[in-house]
């Protein structure tokens, strides 16, 4: 089939393009380190890269992720959440359409059955295996398993879809494997398309098409129209319930919350909370986990401090920590945007991530402060910056906080059961997109 031949070649284009950007490769290289399982598995691919087996270990992983996905048929709503973060969002909207019948494509132990060939099976896997094989020659090896997963992700989603008759799909992930295989077998099927975004976009953004765009803030639109997605219309996350002036507390003993991101720089961590126990103003340090951590020693690294004066986030809403805060230090996240919204200057920490030095450009757009490292933390400096004349028309365009959720949320589901009704006749495959075989990427 032409246009499903487009699709795949369009996200293996997609996922490669995304996995360019730095603070991928990153994570990757974090996530290596803390695995003695995946460095045994790096080191036998670099001994056997000439041979067939790096491109089986590569269709091993498709299959499976092929054969961990599942659904419960019937119609409706389709919605993918893989991680919590992503659960959190599309939860949000499920709450806003109670009338819509939600179903989930969800991800638990593979299923031997679905793991076994169907007709014409044998001969597709052979043709991803000689995929994984060109594409080692010239990708690192982590993008050659992304690229599989992709491929059978969409293999198994376009299934899901074709046994039932689903009015809609939503999706609060546009970068890793199973967003962009989730969204490429929805447009495939003619299904109107939703995302929710969690958070802000890092570039480079895959260039999907969108019904419907739920996403940060006005720069996150920027982004995401600079990519090349295409989204029908686009409705930004409203903040105003939680926007209040930014104030500096009066008090000489400060409550500091240091939040992480999912790739933490243990030595970096070290170094600030070392300055932050010794500065005279700091009475409490408040670190709160990425809810995707992905350090295994996070929790021994604060136990070993011995203070009574540090604590770790356990089980509680992001803005229940942010007001638990006078001042908010992080890395590349974009909590910042939360804690500025809600009146607590926020302090951008290099190097606590492996990210990109100012990932978001917060710093470079003026919208949150760098603190000089050649001196002590000084609040007062910190409450000058987000006094100055103009800062809140910056914040604006990282938060709408003209708008609050409620507001915002009936624009959604406005939106939503309007898309509801309005299924696509077909895949809306541009004319311009290239029409090779995905198997001659």
């Amino acid at each position: 089939m032409k246009n499903d031949r487009t699709l795949l070649y369009r996200g293996v284009k997609g996922v490669l393009r995304c996995d360019e950007a730095e603070v991928v490769l990153g994570i990757f290289g974090f996530v290596m380190s803390q695995y003695r399982s995946l460095q045994m598995a790096a080191a036998l691919i670099a001994r056997t890269t000439h041979t067939a087996i790096p491109a089986v270990m590569a269709l091993a992983r498709g299959i499976w992720c092929f054969a961990q996905v599942r659904s419960d048929g019937g119609s409706g709503v389709a919605w993918v959440g893989r991680f919590a973060n992503e659960r959190h969002a599309i939860g949000w909207l499920r709450q806003l359409t109670p009338e819509l019948e939600w179903r989930e494509f969800a991800f638990s132990r593979p299923r031997v059955s679905l793991a076994l060939p169907r007709r014409g099976g044998l001969r597709k896997l052979r043709q991803i295996l000689r995929l994984a094989r060109r594409l080692h020659r010239r990708h690192e090896y982590f993008k050659v398993l992304r690229v599989v997963e992709l491929i059978l992700y969409y293999s198994r989603f376009v299934q899901l879809f074709e046994s039932a008759n689903f009015s809609m799909a939503v999706t609060s992930n546009h970068s890793n494997p199973h967003g962009i295989a989730f969204n490429l077998a929805a447009r495939r099927r003619g299904v109107p398309v939703v995302l929710v975004a969690h958070g802000m976009p890092v570039w480079p953004v895959a260039p999907l098409s969108y019904d419907l765009g739920v996403v940060h803030c006005q720069a996150a639109k920027d982004i995401y129209q600079r990519a090349g997605c295409r989204m029908h219309r686009t409705i930004i996350h409203g903040r105003g319930q939680h926007h209040v002036p930014i104030s500096v507390p009066t008090h000489a003993s400060m409550a500091v919350g240091v939040f992480l991101s999912k790739d933490t720089r243990e030595q970096r961590l070290r170094l600030l909370l070392e300055s932050l126990l010794n500065s005279g103003s700091v009475g409490r340090i408040l670190v709160r986990p990425h809810p995707l951590n992905l350090w295994d020693g996070l929790d021994a690294f604060i136990e070993g401090w011995h203070s009574p004066k540090i604590g770790l986030s356990r089980e509680r809403s992001v803005f229940e920590d942010v007001h638990e805060c006078d001042v908010v230090f992080a890395g590349n996240s974009s909590i910042h945007v939360e804690a500025v919204t809600a009146g607590r200057p926020s302090c951008y920490v290099h190097g606590l991530d492996f990210g990109p030095y100012d990932l978001h450009s917060f710093v470079a757009r003026g919208l949150i402060w760098e603190p000089p490292a050649d001196r002590p933390f000084d609040p007062q400096e910190a409450f000058r910056f987000y006094q100055r004349s103009g800062w809140v028309d910056r914040l604006r365009e990282f938060a709408n906080i003209d708008q609050d959720v409620e507001t915002v949320g009936r624009h959604v589901r406005a939106a939503m059961l309007e898309l509801n009704t309005s299924r696509h006749p077909g895949c809306d495959i541009q004319a311009e997109t290239e029409h090779g075989l995905p198997l001659q990427a």
